[in-house]
């Protein structure tokens, strides 16, 4: 032990100095030994603080200082903002994010009934799927951009419907080239018809690539001409064929197309027939209300051609009033009854 009492001895030596024979505390020493004490007393204080501000419920209130007119101003100000908008989500265009679900009850237009069918209806969801289609349907059947078939295109078993749920037998289809060639109708005083549009039914396939086809009526009120026409970007408009329409039992005139969805390109195709349904069309009465009960009943909007044009910012190819007979224009009549509809050559 004997290094400890040498170190206290130095330390002494150290913090006090020689007067008159006596060992005497340097100044030093005196302000190191004032200023431990107060390091210490304020490094406590401060710790008790911390510990305190630390426990819940403990902490005071601030106190806030009254609001001025300036202060009331900036709140109402930072209230009447707008909130932030959060973009809509994009409508998914892979078919595997689609379901096909079944309308029911599937309630007669007529009567409002649910009524019983030997197929269930079927709709896309989500809805937002039918505003693509309606944009390519525009592009097909109406305006001049041609229905350009797919490479390599299948031929595609889909049932067959001539009203919502009437399964008649099965057709072979496959998405087909129409040539560019397009359709409009007129009424007896040569103006053309604004007809409507509604999808009825939807189906899948088995085929992976095209996994969807939808059926969709065209609605012709009162048709007094049938006009194919095709239009050239280079060139003017050139009608095809023109005939007459005469129907019988019925008022207005409806067609139906199938469509299909390629999985691939992400658009959709109109499907050419391989044997053509006798009843692809036929002498129905059609108006605005039973466009509106149908639409109901489906629970989605029938579509005016003028409609459909506007939303997507295309022109109408088709002149307005009855074109004239070209040279090499095909001429004939159009019969029409709820049996189905046949042509035939008036030349």
């Amino acid at each position: 032990m004997g290094w400890i009492r040498w170190f206290f001895k130095e330390l002494w030596w150290y913090l006090t100095y020689e007067h008159y024979g006596r060992r005497r505390l340097r100044p030093a020493t005196w302000g190191l030994l004032f200023t431990l004490p107060l390091l210490a007393a304020f490094y406590l204080l401060a710790l008790g603080l911390g510990q305190r501000s630390a426990l819940p419920g403990e902490r005071p209130a601030p106190t806030l200082p009254p609001l001025t007119k300036t202060a009331i101003f900036a709140a109402v100000t930072a209230t009447a903002q707008a909130p932030t908008r959060t973009p809509a989500p994009q409508c998914p265009e892979d078919p595997r994010l689609w379901r096909l679900v079944e309308v029911r009850p599937f309630l007669d237009p007529k009567t409002g009934q649910p009524l019983p069918l030997p197929k269930p209806v079927m709709r896309i969801e989500p809805t937002c799927v039918y505003e693509g289609f309606l944009r390519d349907l525009t592009e097909v059947l109406i305006a001049a951009t041609r229905n350009l078939s797919p490479t390599a295109a299948p031929r595609i078993a889909v049932p067959w419907f001539e009203l919502p749920g009437d399964q008649i037998v099965e057709h072979i289809f496959q998405p087909v080239d129409d040539g560019g060639v397009k359709l409009a109708f007129y009424d007896s005083q040569g103006k053309r018809i604004d007809e409507a549009w509604h999808v009825y039914n939807a189906r899948p396939t088995e085929n992976p690539d095209f996994p969807v086809a939808l059926y969709v009526d065209r609605d012709v009120p009162q048709p007094a001409w049938w006009v194919n026409y095709r239009v050239h970007p280079e060139t003017s408009l050139r009608v095809t064929d023109i005939a007459r329409v005469r129907l019988e039992g019925a008022s207005g005139l409806r067609l139906i197309y199938v469509f299909f969805y390629d999985a691939r390109q992400r658009r959709w195709f109109m499907g050419g027939y391989e044997k053509k349904p006798e009843r692809r069309g036929y002498a129905v009465d059609v108006n605005e209300q039973t466009w509106a009960q149908t639409a109901q009943a489906f629970g989605l909007p029938y579509q005016r051609r003028s409609e459909l044009l506007a939303r997507f910012g295309l022109p109408d190819p088709a002149p307005p009033t009855l074109p004239p007979k070209g040279e090499d224009t095909w001429t004939g009549t159009i019969y029409a009854s709820p049996d189905g509809y046949w042509s035939k050559n008036d030349q």
